[in-house]
C-alpha cells in the first residue's frame, strides 16, 4: 500500500501496538501524513491507558499496525495523561 498515494491527508482508527515484537493492545490513533516522501510517513497521536503509554515511551522498538493499512514504526515525542505524540516512520 502506498500511503502517499491515498486521497486523504488524515489517518485515524484503532491500531495494534506492537512492543518489542509482541502484540499488546488496540489503541486509537490520529495521524497527519507528511507532505513529502521520506522516512517520516506521518505524525500525530495515540491514546491509551497511562501504564501502556509509559511502556510505549520506554520500549526500544514500537510498531503500530494501522487499522486498514501497513505496519509502521513509531517514535514517541512526548505527551501525558494517556496521550502520546508520535512520529510514524518507514519500517
Amino acid at each position: 500500500m502506498n500511503i502517499h498515494g491515498d486521497i486523504t491527508d488524515e489517518l485515524s482508527g484503532d491500531g495494534m501496538i506492537i512492543i518489542d515484537g509482541r502484540d499488546v493492545a488496540l489503541v486509537p490513533y490520529s495521524l497527519t501524513l507528511s507532505p513529502e516522501a521520506g522516512p517520516l510517513i506521518a505524525e500525530g497521536s495515540i491514546s491509551g491507558p497511562e501504564p501502556l503509554m509509559r511502556r510505549v515511551k520506554q520500549a526500544s522498538t514500537v510498531k503500530l499496525a494501522l487499522e486498514d493499512g501497513p505496519v509502521v514504526t513509531i517514535r514517541c515525542e512526548g505527551g501525558r495523561s494517556g496521550t502520546r505524540w508520535v512520529k510514524a516512520l518507514k519500517t
